[in-house]
């Protein structure tokens, strides 16, 4: 049974803040070059006036470049972020992410030690132990349906299931939601700050061009007036070309080896990458339904660390372009029932994906 992310309403919330800031970071933008302070920087003489020109030139150029900062960053804290349940297990290994990455995940786990009381029952202290628990009342729950005598145990081990199952949702939507409220609060200190030395720049430069100039004689002068044709319009930009499909990766049963056309079909996918840094790509793991939930789950999580190693340490593509979640048994590319041998389940299915746009 899934159960209803009671975190969908805080989640909204934290996003429209940051939405707010983006406004009102690009309403400073707007002032900025609209304003009549940036009207008097024409009538600057940088010859007379060096000094008030520099000043009100570097100010002029921080601001702007201040508060654009800013804007891309209250921009890259809203991009959605996958959160594993393997990152709030006792042992996991937080080197393979970014250091962005790892910044966030060590944070949450640091908070998930804290409360991990209110998230899971008694006794428990990672989510090993809540696995443990659900993958046994599985057990218990089968072992009553196929029984000849437990009819009456079914009902009720089915709903302990369920509860536990329930459990395990409820942590990822906590954790989902706190590794969002962690970004969120970072990248909005770091923005106030951005802000305020943009405010600083923008009255370095007020004060440059509003200065008193010097009353000078006015010279009547005779004025020419060239007029122009209008500029020509630019050609239409091409079509953007769409990203090429590319073929699942597929494995024996039971194993996480690449084959020898798996290996051909990732250097389609590096070389691609190689000559298109904006593109990322996301492998999704799957297992066909043969064999128990634990070993299916260990199996493809094995193998998309495959994949993800051989695009990284083979391939040299960077970590953060690559994308993995582990669907063993869920969502299949074929739906089958269960203990059924199907090659194309047995799969890694990528996907290529454009980048959003980082901030430099």
């Amino acid at each position: 049974m899934a159960s209803t992310d009671i975190y969908t309403t805080a989640k909204a919330n934290l996003r429209d803040n940051v939405k707010t800031l983006v406004g009102i970071f690009g309403g400073i933008a707007g002032l900025l070059l609209a304003g009549t302070p940036f009207t008097g920087y024409g009538g600057l003489d940088p010859a007379s006036a060096t000094v008030r020109w520099s000043l009100a030139t570097v100010g002029l150029v921080a601001a702007v470049w201040l508060v654009g900062k800013a804007i891309v960053l209250l921009l890259r804290v809203l991009q959605p972020d996958l959160v594993y349940q393997s990152a709030l297990r006792r042992q996991v290994d937080l080197a393979i992410y970014d250091p962005a990455d790892r910044e966030e995940l060590e944070a949450l786990r640091r908070e998930f030690e804290r409360r991990h009381r209110n998230l899971l029952r008694d006794g428990m202290e990672w989510v090993d132990d809540l696995e443990t628990a659900a993958n046994q009342a599985y057990e218990r729950w089968a072992e009553a349906v196929n029984g000849p005598d437990l009819t009456h145990l079914i009902d009720i081990r089915r709903q302990i299931y369920d509860s536990l199952q329930d459990d395990l949702g409820n942590v990822n939507q906590w954790a989902a939601y706190t590794r969002l409220r962690y970004r969120i609060v970072k990248g909005c200190n770091e923005a106030f700050v951005l802000g305020f030395a943009a405010l600083v720049a923008i009255g370095v430069f007020s004060w440059a061009v509003g200065q008193k100039k010097e009353d000078k004689k006015e010279v009547p002068v005779a004025q020419i007036f060239v007029v122009q044709p209008p500029p020509a319009l630019p050609p239409p930009s091409p079509p953007v070309a769409a990203l090429p499909a590319v073929n699942p990766i597929l494995f024996e049963t039971g194993k996480a080896v690449l084959s020898i056309e798996g290996i051909t079909e990732l250097a389609k996918v590096r070389d691609y990458m190689r000559g298109h840094p904006d593109i990322g790509v996301l492998a999704l793991a799957y297992t066909d339904t043969r064999g128990g939930r634990t070993v299916n789950r260990g199996l493809a999580a094995r193998r998309a660390g495959a994949v993800r190693s051989a695009l990284i340490a083979e391939g040299g593509i960077a970590a953060s372009r690559i994308f993995v979640t582990e669907l063993p048994e869920t969502d299949l590319p074929t739906l089958t029932g269960r203990a059924v041998n199907s090659q194309s389940n047995r799969s890694v299915q990528l996907m290529l994906l454009t980048l959003p746009s980082r901030g430099r």
